[in-house]
């Protein structure tokens, strides 16, 4: 897999400095400028192959990785560009033609250039709060009007030790008084230590019945290789959180007379991650006909389990990170995840909520798809 990836960032790296080399700046005699280019594609190429075969997950590589994705988008991406409509111009003879595609080349490098430098500087912070409603049938009539925030994704390892971005997203939680607050997984990049700084803040997160939450694929530690013991920290740090954990466990809710579970299973996906949720066990002892709701990191737990498996009536998912960009109402999530984003409704009346979540994995960049606190609202058929 690492090899694969190497080898579209060679080919990413080293085609468009050849290429342009070769058109426009040998034949013109431009030595500086030729000098600027393949340097640049020397440190980026040195670079590549150093952090490949030297990953050690620690803070300070995680670092210097996010430095040098970020680097590699906003030269390489441009240039590729770029290079590729010089090349479809000069397939043709007319120099009116190349011109238009050169145009539009320095058009679509600008571009990306632009979302690639906001979607690292500004849009990793950009919150913002979506308040959805959704009519579930089989919700007892003293839960109309329930208010859930859902939260997801913070990889709280990619802010290292600021903590103003999650006293934000805290903030405004608390601001909105919600009956429950629900975190569907990846609490982390890769150590359990990542939490540490975020403790008095993230205790500070208050509801009326409490914090939910499971684990995700991030929060096995299964990019570190860590032990079992350190996965244990984790746990440990989400419980001091004051926050419940499921661990294909269940939780019950009362108002009443009526009751509701909050289901919760350790991750389920495709892989490479792994799948360790256990639904029959998280739902014995469970009354006949409660209703139910289901804390899963991985959205795709929801069709291959949940649906043929359960009567589990609404799933809260998260994972995606609708791709972390949205260009003209697209993400390239789409060609991966069957469901990314927001409501998904099968007949039989099993709902399923994405949250496209708050944080970023691998490259600090989000464009389009913000960091998003979800408000959900659970209205019976009757109101």
């Amino acid at each position: 897999m690492l090899l694969r990836i190497l080898l579209i960032q060679l080919l990413l790296i080293l085609w468009p400095p050849y290429y342009l080399d070769k058109v426009w700046l040998r034949p013109k005699k431009r030595t500086g400028w030729r000098v600027v280019l393949w340097m640049v594609c020397l440190l980026l190429l040195a670079a590549s192959i150093g952090l490949t075969f030297t990953q050690d997950y620690s803070p300070l590589h995680a670092r210097l990785t996010n430095i040098f994705l970020i680097l590699f988008m906003a030269i390489c991406i441009p240039w590729f560009l770029m290079a590729v409509f010089v090349w479809l111009g000069r397939r043709f003879r007319s120099h009116k033609l190349r011109a238009v595609f050169t145009g539009l080349g320095v058009l679509l490098a600008a571009g990306a250039f632009y979302v690639i430098v906001y979607g690292t500087t500004c849009g990793t912070r950009r919150l913002t709060i979506s308040q959805k409603q959704i009519t579930l049938s089989s919700l007892p009539q003293a839960f109309d009007g329930y208010r859930i925030v859902h939260l997801s994704d913070l990889h709280l390892g990619s802010h290292g030790t600021d903590t103003s971005f999650v006293r934000r997203v805290v903030d405004s939680v608390n601001a909105i008084k919600p009956d429950l607050i629900v975190f569907t997984g990846d609490l982390v990049n890769f150590n359990a230590s990542e939490v540490m700084p975020f403790i008095p803040v993230l205790r500070q997160l208050k509801a009326r019945d409490g914090v939910y939450t499971v684990m995700g694929n991030h929060d096995y530690l299964m990019y570190s290789k860590a032990t079992d013991g350190e996965i244990n920290r984790l746990q440990a740090c989400e419980r001091n959180l004051g926050w419940h954990l499921l661990l294909n466990e269940h939780a019950v809710i009362h108002r009443g007379t009526d009751s509701i579970a909050i289901v919760g299973s350790e991750n389920n996906g495709n892989p490479p991650f792994q799948s360790r949720g256990d639904l029959t066990k998280a739902c014995t002892g469970l009354p006949e006909g409660i209703f139910k709701l289901l804390l899963t990191h991985d959205p795709s737990h929801w069709r291959s389990n949940v649906i043929p498996e359960t009567d589990i009536a609404l799933t809260l998912s998260g994972h995606t990170h609708g791709g972390q960009l949205r260009l003209f109402g697209c993400s390239p999530i789409a060609l991966v995840h069957k469901e990314w984003n927001g409501f998904y409704t099968e007949p039989e009346g099993s709902v399923l909520h994405v949250s496209t979540g708050l944080g970023q994995a691998l490259v600090n960049f989000r464009y389009g798809w913000w960091p998003q606190i979800d408000i959900l609202t659970l209205n019976t058929s009757a109101s």
